[in-house]
């Protein structure tokens, strides 16, 4: 009888124990569970709460769009900065080299090596005379008014130009001609008071250039 109570008090813990293990469920299951109860609806949500996640987002986006704005502006002014900067330190004044580009130039070989060179403006008179020694500058150089009248007057020794004059038609005195390199074309406008006249030209090797000489009465 004693044994037999045994057996079935055993018994009775194993069902129990059973029961406790039927109860526990695997973790998906929980999970299954826990999202089957979650509300499926909005009655429940914080709206203010809701309200305030939405207004900080649109506030960070419309920040982010603003600051990327700012930053494509500041690159477009930057390169036009840069375009601008190139357009007004470019010097576009065009060299060429001096010679029959603008005139006529012939040359005659004189004694001692040495050569000269003679430009005519184009179908026109002389321009200017310059001696050459070695293909350099060499002595004198004198250049011309298409009307006749000396211009120039210079001396160089192999091709530095020491000394430099220049002259009205009427034989006074340039005193603000511009110091401009043999080879850059140039367009110069000199006033002369005296003669209450201004007159303008296109320069280059010290002469000036064939058809673009003009006077113009000063008021």
């Amino acid at each position: 009888m004693l044994g037999f109570g045994s057996l079935r008090q055993m018994n009775d813990t194993i069902k129990a124990n059973r029961d406790l293990l039927g109860k526990k469920k695997r973790s998906w299951e929980r999970q299954k569970d826990e999202i089957s109860i979650r509300p499926s609806s909005y009655d429940n949500v914080n709206l203010d709460y809701v309200k305030a996640r939405v207004s900080a987002k649109l506030k960070r986006n419309k920040g982010q769009e603003l600051a990327a704005a700012f930053l494509g502006i500041a690159v477009i002014l930057s390169v036009v900065g840069v375009v601008i900067w190139m357009a007004y330190s470019t010097d576009y004044s065009f060299s060429r080299k001096p010679g029959s580009t603008f005139f006529n130039t012939t040359t005659y070989r004189l004694p001692n090596g040495l050569v000269l060179k003679t430009d005519y403006y184009t179908g026109g008179p002389k321009a200017a005379e310059t001696t050459m020694k070695d293909g350099m500058k060499h002595q004198n150089s004198e250049s011309f008014y298409p009307t006749g009248e000396q211009f120039r007057s210079a001396l160089y020794y192999y091709d530095t130009l020491m000394r430099e004059v220049y002259f009205y038609k009427n034989g006074d005195t340039i005193k603000t001609f511009p110091v401009i390199a043999d080879t850059v074309l140039r367009h110069i406008t000199l006033r002369n008071n005296q003669s209450n006249r201004k007159i303008e030209f296109d320069f280059i090797d010290g002469k000036i250039v064939t058809g673009t000489y003009r006077e113009l009465r000063l008021n």
